[in-house]
């Protein structure tokens, strides 16, 4: 893509995103659909939000159960036999 491309690219998507938001906050119609979209956006946030806990619960798995082979290996090497304890 040429030089030339990409300032028609960007001054298209500029012109694009100034219309919506000129759009959205200076006609009732458009004030009227940010109202009917703000409680969409809150619930996706609510969920982006539990999202992100179960990511982090993942996460405290994850570093549990890596503890725990460290703490078996560690056993393990206790004994020189390879690991075999009777």
């Amino acid at each position: 893509m040429t030089q030339q491309a990409r300032v028609c690219a960007g001054a298209a998507v500029g012109s694009l995103v100034g219309a919506a938001v000129a759009y959205l906050f200076f006609t009732d119609h458009g004030r009227g659909v940010r109202d009917s979209l703000e409680p969409t956006v809150d619930d996706l946030m609510g969920e982006f939000q539990r999202f992100r806990r179960t990511i982090e619960k993942v996460g405290e798995m994850a570093n549990d159960g890596l503890r725990a082979f460290h703490e078996f290996q560690s056993a393990r090497a206790q004994y020189p036999d390879g690991g075999i304890s009777h």
